[in-house]
């Protein structure tokens, strides 16, 4: 009887320090989640070093350093048409220390099948918040005759089949081109190139009259006036360039604005993503970051997490329209 009571006593006992301990663990581990981040935090790239893309993520990183004591690592991840770096993030583990800057190419790569296959979806990342606008130009040489955009269109209306430069199908480049010539119903050639610093030699060398280049390769071409820039692609004028308006401005309708965004993996903890967003919203009101961004000929425009994701559903159907009436989706 002695025993049995004894064996009792002693399985209470098991059970009750059981209990203690989780009740132990779970403590930690919440104290180590309300603690994030406690190591370092890996920034993904789809683009190469020394892009504006790769220069704006380093920015981020080093004023999300400072305040998160942590180190904050950019690792550039070219290729797959940005999906190379959409899964390395979309696979990571969703705990916050793995996170994209990603353009709609890598984070909405279902809208893009058209022109390549990506083994993920935008299902597989969580939003958490828009941190900038890439800023693209209407640019011509500096001699051009055009001082705006109506002498251009004008000069475009009466020679048939004007050539423009821009990336590739899939960017907001062709889609600019493309708005403005159905708008003015004006017969343009497109001629693709490898990248944006592809085109300035093209433009320079007469070869194309006008290209659509992104604004931080023009900018020491723009300052030193051997490249005019007609219009930029913004919803709004560039904060360090207010003497040039906007295609908006100009009659043209928007079907997007390209932006660049943090996301993380499917997942990712809710508070995670609310410590980041508001840890960006912080950084976005910081001068030292602004002046920064603007050197870089970036525009600053935070969204948190649900103003990103109505933002996106407007990009999102736009896309669709444009390709749809274009005929480039997959049948």
């Amino acid at each position: 009887m002695k025993s049995v009571r004894s064996k009792t006593l002693t399985e209470i006992c098991v059970l009750f320090m059981s209990i203690f301990l989780i009740e132990i663990c779970s403590t930690r581990l919440h104290a180590a989640d309300s603690a994030y981040p406690n190591k370092a935090i890996t920034i993904v790239v789809p683009f190469a070093p020394g892009g504006v893309t790769d220069l704006g993520a380093r920015a981020l990183a080093e004023a999300m350093e400072k305040r998160l004591k942590q180190p904050v690592i950019v690792v550039n991840k070219p290729g797959g048409a940005t999906t190379v770096a959409g899964l390395a993030v979309a696979t990571a583990k969703p705990d916050g220390y793995t996170l994209g800057f990603f353009p709609g190419a890598a984070s909405l790569p279902e809208e893009y099948s058209y022109f390549y296959a990506a083994p993920y979806s935008s299902k597989d990342l969580r939003p958490i918040c828009n941190v900038m606008f890439s800023v693209l130009t209407i640019a011509v040489k500096g001699d051009a005759p055009w001082n705006n955009l109506k002498e251009f269109v004008e000069f475009a209306r009466n020679n048939p089949r004007t050539k423009y430069g821009h990336t590739g199908k899939s960017t907001v480049q062709y889609v600019v081109m493309v708005t403005i010539a159905k708008t003015e119903k004006l017969d343009l050639v497109d001629v693709p190139f490898e990248g944006d610093s592809a085109q300035v030699p093209a433009l320079l060398g007469g070869h194309i009259p006008i290209g659509i280049i992104a604004f931080p390769v023009v900018k020491p071409l723009y300052e030193a006036k051997k490249v005019k820039v007609l219009g930029i692609i913004l919803e709004k004028r560039a904060s360090y360039a207010p003497e040039i308006p906007t295609v908006s401005e100009l009659g043209y309708k928007l079907a997007y604005v390209p932006y660049v965004a943090l996301y993380g993996p499917k997942g990712t903890p809710s508070e995670v993503v609310k410590k980041i967003s508001e840890l960006v919203r912080e950084i976005s009101r910081d001068n030292d970051f602004l002046n920064r961004v603007k050197t870089l000929a970036l525009e600053l425009s935070y969204l948190d997490t649900a103003s990103f994701e109505n933002y996106l559903v407007r990009y999102r159907n736009n896309l669709q329209t444009f390709f749809k009436e274009e005929g480039m989706t997959k049948k």
